[in-house]
């Protein structure tokens, strides 16, 4: 809260010991409740307020945290008894936003608006972006897992794809969580924006109940809110299908490749939501070669097209799917699959060097994290330099990874490429075996990452490279502590100055995290540390895991309470 009044707002922080106070004044103010009796008003009425009010329902309009109004729809469908409170206030220091949800988020935040400057875009430019000032939890304990108010239990899609316009049929299986329910918030694309800022849209043709009747929905600035005829109760199921279009299938600068990432392309809850298995079906014209996680059913050429169909048995989240101008070949080795995709040619020496690496890590995390997650993994170049993403039996990949002597940029980007490849292999296991359920989470999948993979530096190059590596977190964690902990680090944000925002949020989640393990290794020694993680991969494979379990198993395995370390550097600034 307090890094962020002071890089990204106008606003002075008062503290008195653990409590912080902000003030501020307002010209105008606008509140909704429900479920909550506003306060009343005395005195004479004013001037008439139409014209104020249509200003500035204008300028709040397209708030980027959430759409006010689906909330207090959500809450008047399937909770009337629960308190929404939504307050805006204009003509001070700072616009604000406060939201009391104990219908939808189950929490209470104060969050600042802000127009990003910078931008030609019209819609990025009329936008309100968010940077939270204070949240809370409702009703609930921020160390527990919070229960969803929906799972996304089954996925099972067709996309079909001719140049950059789709066609993708979605049939998905819901189970409601929380209470019975019949209206459903989900996230998806209305409009994104592309390299050349051209509007790309996902349009929301139909959505259809298992009987095939239409249900009313309405899609707009990132999110989709249906609502079905009768409540489904807690614990059963719901298929919808969704009929969606749209010219969205984006070529980076041009290249012949597009991808389908982790942001929501297909409807889908929050993180603590995501929990399914998934089927597909990814037809594009040719010259394209489609990719897409999970068990390949099939791989076939029809007409035109080519086709390949996968399976997903175990709960993931971030499905995606990627096609373009790519040569593969594919090796099995003890049950695993590893299949490399070289960009706009066969590259077959880095496809024999890649897939050899990928044997020797998987082989070398088998003992303490266990046998690797999916039948097949597939290791795709992406044309640009620089990072790898890890979806579900996929790693994403730039292009140095596959050809290091190359070009002088080559040379500077594939330095640590071992490390970075064994990042994102761990995330096999860091990130879908054992899941986030929310953002203050993360760490349980990056810093995880990033310390089994300089266990695998340290097997590769030696004790000296793995010591460097835990000095650099360790500097990088010092430099960024003070602004938050890791758990609160995704809310850093300063429209004025993201790279140091972004920088730090880094240096929290992926350094910090990963110099708070090496500190237990060392101090608990490699038996039990490495049980540690064998035993956290075992009991929570395939659940949502959260930083208190991890105490509580470190506490049954060294019989010692672990609570006050992670109190002091997890959830709190410290750092040992």
């Amino acid at each position: 809260m307090l890094t962020n009044l002071k890089k990204a707002t106008d606003l002075k922080a008062e503290q008195n010991g653990g409590t912080v106070t902000v003030r501020d004044t307002f010209t105008d103010l606008f509140l909704r409740t429900a479920a909550h009796q506003p306060p009343a008003l005395s005195g004479d009425g004013g001037v008439d307020l139409a014209a104020a009010f249509a200003e500035h329902r204008a300028a709040t309009a397209h708030d980027m945290r959430a759409v006010p109004e689906f909330i207090f729809a959500k809450q008047k469908i399937d909770a009337p008894q629960k308190k929404v409170v939504r307050a805006e206030m204009r003509g001070g220091k700072q616009t604000v936003a406060y939201m009391y949800d104990a219908a939808v988020a189950e929490s209470e935040e104060l969050y600042s608006l802000h127009k990003v400057r910078g931008t030609t875009i019209k819609q990025y430019c009329e936008a309100n972006w968010p940077i939270t000032l204070s949240e809370q939890p409702i009703g609930r304990e921020r160390k527990a897992f919070q229960e969803p108010s929906y799972l996304l239990y089954d996925l099972d899609y067709t996309l079909v794809a001719d140049g950059e316009n789709a066609t993708l049929k979605v049939v998905e299986t819901l189970v409601p969580r929380v209470y019975a329910q019949r209206a459903f918030r989900f996230n998806l694309h209305d409009v994104y924006y592309d390299g050349n800022r051209k509007a790309r849209r996902f349009n929301v043709r139909s959505i259809k109940d298992e009987q095939g009747k239409d249900v009313s929905f309405v899609h707009r600035e990132g999110e989709l809110l249906v609502s079905i005829p009768n409540k489904v109760a807690e614990n059963e199921m719901l298929k919808l299908t969704f009929e969606i279009d749209g010219d969205f299938l984006d070529r980076p600068s041009g290249d012949s490749y597009w991808e389908l990432g982790t942001s929501p392309w297909f409807p889908q809850p929050d993180l603590n939501g995501q929990f399914y298995t998934v089927h597909s079906v990814v037809k594009v014209k040719k010259p394209f070669v489609p990719f897409a996680p999970g068990t390949t059913v099939r791989r076939v050429e029809e007409g035109d097209y080519h086709v390949v169909e996968n399976k997903i048995d175990k709960p993931v989240q971030f499905a995606v799917a990627l096609a373009g101008k790519y040569a593969y070949e594919e090796e099995t080795q003890k049950g695993v699959t590893i299949r490399v995709a070289t960009y706009a040619g066969k590259n077959t020496r880095a496809m024999k060097q890649l897939t050899n690496l990928a044997f020797k890590i998987i082989e070398f995390y088998g003992p303490f994290l266990g046998p690797f997650p999916f039948p097949e993994l597939n290791i795709i170049e992406i044309n640009e330099f620089g990072y790898g993403q890890a979806p579900p039996g996929t790693m994403f990949i730039t292009k140095e990874a596959f050809n290091p002597l190359g070009a002088e940029i080559n040379q500077i980007f594939s330095k640590g490429i071992n490390h970075r490849f064994a990042h994102e292999i761990a995330h096999q296991y860091w990130g879908h075996v054992i899941k986030m359920g929310s953002r203050d989470e993360q760490w349980v999948t990056e810093s995880f990452a990033e310390y089994s993979s300089s266990l695998v530096v340290k097997q590769i190059k030696g004790n000296d490279d793995y010591k460097a590596m835990i000095s650099t977190w360790r500097a990088n964690a010092k430099d960024a502590k003070e602004s938050s902990s890791i758990a609160t680090a995704n809310r850093l944000a300063n429209y004025g100055d993201s790279g140091t925002a972004f920088m730090n949020r880094t240096h929290l989640i992926y350094d910090k995290g990963a110099y708070l393990l090496s500190q237990l290794h060392k101090e608990i020694g490699d038996d039990a540390f490495f049980s540690f993680l064998r035993n956290y991969q075992h009991i929570y494979q395939w659940k949502f895991a959260t930083t208190t379990d991890m105490v509580t198993l470190l506490q049954k395995l060294t019989q010692k309470d672990y609570t006050k370390f992670f109190e002091q550097n997890f959830w709190g600034t410290g750092l040992p």
